[in-house]
């Protein structure tokens, strides 16, 4: 048995994919003594309540904290993201003195293997284990010009002493505040800027993104791929979204329903005008599934 401290940072808008996430936990780390460290926005007492009834179920725990909103708030928001996307920055100096190492997790992430290994390796000194972002690539103007060089913040292996002895998340909040015309992926930029060169890199099976998955596999050759994955990372496609293109959705739901949130809408942003893309996305994958088919089409194009 290995005792696990997980980082999760959420707020009330993503409570149906921290409880995928964590009864994804659960269901694959039954031998691992879990101690959950959520830093939450804009959940009741109820919904504490309950998660805390679910993580005791489940031989586990979890410990709730909070933050200021207007001091998160100062820093520069893109995209879709709220001021929630900053509280990882924060878990290092939040947590008891007792906890050394973080293992932390974006919540749009779906463990699928026991997490010990993971949380098992060795740092070497460093402050943070990643995994390389195959979508960014490189980030010319935070000084990244090589690629493998920028890591994707979604799964971030934390040493405690080393990160807060190199103060990695004052110098963030620095970065953040010194050059926000260089943020473009929020929290992950400030982090790369102020990490270079400075981060373990981890096998992309603890953090596998849409753009590391092989274009035009079958669901059967998806299956076999993912057997020694770790933990999915629903980068780019979200599977509560309509369009979802990951085929590895259906693992999202499947832990959702096992969750005590399986009633919850699981498509948020339904629309009739969305249903042609839809079937578009649902022929090409049925394409991929049919090897005669395949044949037949190239045959045609001979």
């Amino acid at each position: 048995m290995l005792e696990i401290d997980l980082a999760i940072a959420f707020d009330q808008n993503y409570i149906a994919p921290f409880y995928a996430l964590i009864t994804s936990i659960f269901e694959n780390n039954r031998g691992n003594k879990l101690t959950i460290h959520a830093i939450v926005s804009g959940l009741s007492e109820e919904n504490k309540s309950n998660i805390s009834n679910y993580a005791i179920k489940n031989s586990s725990e979890i410990n709730f904290y909070t933050i200021d909103e207007q001091t998160v708030s100062q820093y520069v928001l893109t995209s879709t993201w709220t001021s929630a996307v900053y509280y990882r920055l924060y878990f290092p100096l939040m947590v008891p003195d007792s906890v050394n190492r973080l293992l932390y997790l974006d919540t749009d992430t779906i463990v699928v293997n026991n997490l010990a290994p993971l949380y098992a390796t060795d740092l070497e000194l460093y402050p943070v284990g990643a995994i390389y972002d195959t979508w960014v690539k490189t980030a010319p103007h935070l000084g990244i010009t090589e690629e493998g060089q920028y890591f994707n913040s979604g799964v971030l292996l934390i040493d405690i002493q080393q990160w807060k002895t190199q103060q990695v998340s004052e110098k963030a909040f620095a970065f953040l505040s010194a050059h926000p015309e260089k943020i473009k992926f929020v929290d992950q930029d400030a982090l790369n800027a102020v990490l270079i060169n400075n981060w373990k890199k981890l096998e992309s099976k603890y953090n596998l993104m849409y753009s590391s998955i092989p274009e035009g596999m079958s669901k059967k050759e998806m299956n076999a791929f993912i057997l020694d994955k770790v933990i999915i990372h629903f980068t780019l496609q979200r599977p509560w979204y309509l369009l979802c293109k990951n085929r590895l959705r259906e693992l999202y739901f499947y832990y959702l329903q096992k969750s005590p949130v399986k009633q919850k809408k699981k498509i948020t942003d339904f629309e009739w005008q969305k249903i042609p893309d839809l079937l578009k996305i649902r022929l090409i994958e049925f394409y991929y599934d049919s090897p005669g088919l395949q044949n037949a089409w190239k045959r045609l194009k001979a």
